[in-house]
């Protein structure tokens, strides 16, 4: 496209521009953003529009990509689950992609552009795995202090699910703040344009080529706050990195 070969330019110019300020050569510096102007002026680009801009990353990469459970290492399951399809859903809703389900299966895939789903991917399989691991380590702590106490029905019942919800619960949080993190150091416009904007092309993706909406799932009634508060726990520390909010240097979270 010729805009992205313009942007291409104009951020090289930008790199000219910074190299030349650096090294105390002012002339210079002001000669190269002279070239900068000129040029967002004559195609109508704004500089938030070059400091957001992934050549790697646009419209046209936009396609839906399956997470191969086979390769990661994790359990491929014939029936749905509600906590695996929620975690997908925060973790593409936090960078700029929307995922799909199959009923009556657990896989996932993520719609949007390149680099969004690949972050999208090593998100979901980082935290379902370590959801997974830690499900299993923390219950056999917890009940085995329950039955130390005798009270395993009073303080085990519904607590694997409950760990799940507090787990998803902990991810969501962080990611939530990350993204407000960036909104408070970045201007309305280039916010605007790594969110929102975004997800306009994502949206029309979906729309054209998946008309049906999976079936909605409960999730169980009973909640355990033993339960939640150790998944909680689990996902506040569970290593996360990648890109929350997708732009040119707006590319972190949680370390």
């Amino acid at each position: 496209m010729i805009q992205d070969k313009t942007i291409d330019k104009i951020k090289k110019l930008l790199e000219h521009a910074e190299s030349a300020e650096k090294i105390g050569n002012q002339a210079e510096a002001a000669a190269f953003m002279k070239k900068v102007n000129k040029l967002t002026l004559e195609h109508k680009i704004s500089l938030a529009s070059v400091n957001a801009y992934d050549p790697n990353n646009t419209d046209e990469s936009i396609t839906d990509s399956e997470v191969d459970y086979y390769e990661h290492g994790l359990p491929v399951q014939s029936r749905a689950a509600k906590y695996v399809w929620d975690l997908a859903r925060a973790i593409s809703k936090a960078n700029n992609c929307r995922h799909l389900v199959q009923n009556g299966s657990n896989k996932i895939w993520f719609v949007g552009r390149a680099s969004d789903r690949e972050i999208c991917t090593y998100m979901f399989v980082i935290a379902y795995r370590t959801l997974l691991t830690d499900c299993v380590k923390e219950y056999r702590k917890a009940d085995a202090n329950a039955r130390r106490l005798g009270m395993r029905s009073e303080m085990m019942r519904g607590w694997r699910n409950s760990f799940r919800i507090g787990f998803i619960k902990a991810i969501q949080d962080r990611l939530n703040e990350s993204r407000e993190e960036v909104k408070k150091t970045t201007d309305p416009e280039t916010f605007a344009l790594i969110t929102t904007n975004q997800l306009i092309a994502v949206n029309d993706y979906v729309n054209e080529n998946y008309g049906r909406s999976a079936r909605s799932m409960r999730g169980s009634s009973s909640r355990n706050e033993y339960g939640e508060r150790s998944g909680h726990k689990s996902g506040s520390n569970c290593s996360l990195a990648g890109g929350a909010i997708n732009g040119s240097s707006i590319k972190q979270l949680n370390q």
